[in-house]
């Protein structure tokens, strides 16, 4: 266990010894600022509480997912482009323990990337709109918390995706850009299959990637237009679709990661 934390130490200072890394930390920062001045000032779209704007400021995500596919794409990549991962590997540490510190610490940058989009829009917030008049009830925590709940279950599976490409692929490039397009661009194209009816749609992970549609009511999901997209997809459903897709994912980099002869 202990050399397990220290490979996970190590991983750590691995990420957080780089500029970028502190880079997109301000970022996320300052385009929670920004987006903020913009509601406030430019678009005046009235809002009054912090609240209010902390659960608009979920849109930001898509900037999470972009910094977090940047370093899981390039955590086993990098190792291979760089020649390090030969050095890596001559620790007293099996290759299974280092993918899987590896794969641990970019779930602990998504973490910290979530944690810090929902603490500076919260203060931010405050600066801002303030209380609007009444402490905001319980309820409305609630609600932000399993908003940023239901996101994060989207973002470890699309990291995830990014990881075992870099690990597959050993091409940093490869693994962000393809992550990124795919993150993008799959919600159209599932929709357009949903639309012509093929039923096995509901099988393709970010089909289920959403899991926020099964937590309304059914009401208040088809004023949203938020529903599954193919009838009879249960929450049980998509959580087992998601759950085989991550140990496919992860079972896919060990494999590669563990069982191919680094030299080649």
């Amino acid at each position: 266990m202990s050399n397990f934390l220290s490979l996970l130490q190590n991983e750590q200072m691995k990420i957080y010894s780089r500029v970028r890394t502190w880079v997109m930390l301000g970022i996320v920062v300052l385009v929670v600022l920004l987006w903020a001045i913009m509601l406030k000032y430019v678009m005046e779209t009235g809002l009054n509480s912090m609240v209010s704007f902390v659960s608009m400021s979920t849109s930001l995500t898509a900037l999470v997912f972009i910094f977090s596919v940047i370093v899981a794409g390039d955590s086993v990549a990098s190792e291979f482009t760089w020649g390090t991962v030969k050095l890596l590997l001559i620790r007293p540490a099996t290759r299974s323990k280092i993918l899987a510190s590896k794969y641990v610490s970019v779930v602990l940058f998504l973490i910290t990337l979530m944690l810090l989009l929902l603490i500076s829009s919260y203060f931010i917030g405050l600066l801002f709109f303030g209380l609007g008049g009444l402490m905001p009830e319980q309820d409305s925590y609630t609600a932000i918390l399993k908003s940023y709940g239901f996101k994060s279950i989207d973002l470890l599976m699309s990291v995830s995706l990014a990881f075992m490409i870099s690990a597959a692929f050993r091409s940093s490039s490869l693994a962000i850009g393809l992550s990124i397009f795919l993150m993008f661009s799959s919600s159209t194209l599932i929709f357009v299959l949903a639309e012509f009816k093929y039923t096995w749609v509901k099988y393709l992970l970010f089909a289920n990637t959403d899991l926020s549609v099964y937590m309304s009511s059914s009401a208040a999901n088809d004023m949203a237009g938020g529903h599954p997209l193919v009838a009879g997809m249960t929450l049980g459903f998509s959580i087992a679709v998601l759950v085989a897709y991550w140990v496919v994912f992860y079972a896919i980099s060990w494999l590669l990661f563990t069982k191919r002869d680094i030299a080649g």
